[in-house]
């Protein structure tokens, strides 16, 4: 393989994308309507006729124009009086007489009204007239108060207006613009992602960019206040295993005696796209020499605590940030980034079955006024949740003809020698009452993985219970959890190994399960931790493996990778030999993180030019063709290609 391949083989992996989709995917026709095409054919005409004859450009003011003064959204009425000259957008203008017209302008602060009140100043008149909305235009004029009951409570300058003594329409918009920024009813969202610099214009938009920017900032400045150098990593990097490649080089870092190392970093990630992935990503990512779990935990509580203060202006608390180990988040919620936000908590009532469980454990979840989700709504549920046929899974409506009969019902229970002796205990043990919604699951004991089926039963009922209004939310917004202590090691699902590396194969063991990492893998637990919101994982680190003895062991013989393939981490290796420090690190996932802060269904609002689903950019419209002497450049024939 020649080295420009390998580029192209590198930046196809990095993006997500086959090497077929980066050299050889068709161009994207961006046209979605005839309303579309016929605009862009009247652009493109409007170019040909100047063209063609002499260049002529009378709409446009090119000379000299006033210096701005304020922005739109900053008038108040102490400015009443004063000449001010103001930029910005022009929106649609409003006749109200002959010599009396309003045109609201638009900047990213906010909306000024501005007024025509000359009746001698037809040119004027005539200029504002005839703009177009999204008109890049400048003005001079003098500020009033807005006449008593006419002030526009919703605008933060909405108490007065400028009366435009002068008008310089910089850029007139051409008439046929696809959408308006702030319109209503917005076009699907292809469209908002081709014509992206207008959907960026919109007050939404312009917030979020704004405050991820504000957030970024708050970010460097406390860490750098806490001691943290910044310092790039590369992004060309060779393969390797285990997803390993985001991590070698801030622990070599940590090796180099750099002590304390940050980024914002821009990361790509190879998976399929979701309302909360992109092909390219930001990562808030530090690491720390000569540390322990609690001083990262520590850092990364200040740092968030100090942002959602600068961008929301609300105080967090050392009791924001509560702790929860792995099995108790999977066993009480059944997911490894539980949503605390309710209860409907899982009991585990094994214990009170012992002749059916062996090595099994059955999960009950009471769900108080579950009994008003209809037999319809069940039955969805389990089409969605892949329960259909499962043996092991039951529910039960509780009413007074089986509150004491109700484990009879449950498939996952009927067959113990105990049914009928232990109801009463159960109803309570687990305060069950006609009118709630019993639903049990039998499931192995071994917890491992993101969720149990009882976990996805959970979130899907609490879903349809708040929206009927019969469950509500914690009155605190935001809910705050370190989840920590998984498993170090997940059985592998392929089948190809053992056990492979439950988050990444640089997670250090608690010391007191060192001995375990030979015999008992499974029970060995990483020094991991994610920091969770809402129940969404926003955040995850560990503690590192520094001894390169405990490294090597770890990935020879227990996750047993190939010679070749652990032949790869020899310069960390060597590294870690070399006089490394214990360390540790976490990443934050800060287009999640700024997705949550503006309260946006998609981390695509959060991002200034996010991509489609596969990838697709329709600003610029890529992934697109190349020619055919490009593929001779990189030393590759379509032929080729097409036979793999």
């Amino acid at each position: 393989m020649s080295s420009r391949f390998g580029r192209i083989a590198f930046i196809a992996n990095r993006v997500g994308l086959s090497r077929h989709q980066v050299l050889l995917r068709p161009t994207i026709s961006l046209v979605n309507s005839a309303q579309c095409q016929v605009r862009k054919v009247s652009s493109t005409s409007i170019v040909r006729e100047q063209y063609l004859q002499g260049y002529k450009d009378n709409e446009r003011y090119h000379g000299e124009y006033p210096n701005r003064t304020h922005y739109c959204g900053e008038l108040r009425a102490s400015n009443e009086g004063e000449k001010v000259v103001l930029c910005g957008w022009a929106q649609s203008s409003r006749d109200m007489s002959q010599d009396l017209i309003f045109l609201p302008l638009r900047d990213h602060s906010g909306v000024t009204q501005l007024v025509y009140r000359d009746p001698n100043n037809e040119q004027l008149k005539s200029q504002i007239q005839s703009l177009s909305a999204e008109s890049v235009v400048c003005v001079e004029g003098i500020v009033r108060k807005r006449p008593d009951g006419m002030s526009n409570k919703k605008q933060g300058s909405g108490d007065v207006e400028v009366e435009i003594s002068k008008l310089y329409c910089l850029n007139p918009a051409t008439p046929t613009l696809p959408f308006w920024p702030n319109q209503v009813q917005m076009p699907n969202e292809e469209v908002r992602l081709r014509y992206r610099y207008l959907d960026l214009r919109s007050d939404q938009l312009q917030h979020n960019i704004r405050l991820r920017s504000l957030t970024a900032n708050t970010v460097r400045n406390y860490l750098t206040e806490n001691g943290f150098t910044e310092i790039e990593t590369p992004t060309l990097f060779k393969s390797t295993p285990e997803g390993a490649r985001e991590f070698i080089h801030k622990q070599m870092l940590m090796a180099a005696g750099f002590d304390r190392y940050f980024q914002i970093a821009r990361c790509f990630r190879d998976e399929d796209l979701r309302a909360d992935r992109q092909p390219e990503f930001t990562q808030i990512d530090l690491e720390m020499s000569f540390i322990k779990i609690k001083d990262i935990q520590n850092i990364i509580e200040g740092m968030v605590t100090s942002i959602w203060d600068k961008a929301l202006g609300r105080k967090l608390t050392k009791k924001s940030f509560p702790h929860m180990t792995y099995n108790e988040a999977m066993s009480c919620y059944g997911s490894d980034k539980p949503d605390i936000r309710f209860d409907m908590k899982i009991n585990e009532i094994g214990t009170y079955l012992g002749d059916i469980i062996k090595d099994s454990s059955v999960d009950c979840m009471v769900v108080k006024k579950g009994s008003s989700v209809s037999g319809g709504e069940l039955k969805a549920m389990q089409n969605i949740l892949d329960l259909t046929g499962d043996k092991d899974f039951a529910f039960v409506k509780i009413n007074e003809n089986n509150i004491n009969s109700w484990p009879s019902k449950c498939g996952a229970l009927r067959h113990s020698q105990r049914i009928g002796s232990i109801e009463t205990e159960l109803n309570k043990k687990l305060d069950i009452e006609q009118g709630d919604l019993v639903v049990v699951h039998k499931r192995q004991k071994y917890l491992y993985g993101g969720n149990t089926t009882m976990g996805r039963v959970r979130l899907h009922l609490s879903n349809l219970l708040q929206d009927k209004g019969l469950l509500k939310l914690d009155d605190e917004k935001y809910k705050f959890l370190w989840v920590e202590s998984f498993p170090l090691f997940t059985p592998d699902e392929q089948g190809v190994r053992t056990w492979q590396a439950t988050h990444h194969p640089f997670t250090a063991p608690f010391d007191e399960d060192i001995p375990l990492l030979a015999t008992e893998p499974e029970k060995v637990r990483g020094q991991h931790y994610d920091l969770v919101l809402n129940g969404m994982e926003i955040g995850g680190g560990s503690i590192r493996i520094h001894s390169p003895v405990m490294q090597t062991f770890i990935l020879e013989k227990v996750l047993q990778l190939e010679k070749y393939e652990y032949k790869r981490f020899d310069h960390l290796i060597d590294a870690l030999g070399g006089g490394c420090p214990p360390h540790g690190g976490i990443a934050l996932g800060f287009d999640r993180l700024m997705s949550i802060l503006t309260e946006s269904k998609s981390i695509r609002d959060v991002i200034a030019f996010p991509k489609a689903a596969g990838g697709k950019d329709f600003v610029v419209n890529s992934p697109s063709e190349v020619t055919t002497k490009q593929l001779e450049e990189y030393g590759l024939q379509l032929s080729n290609i097409e036979k793999e």
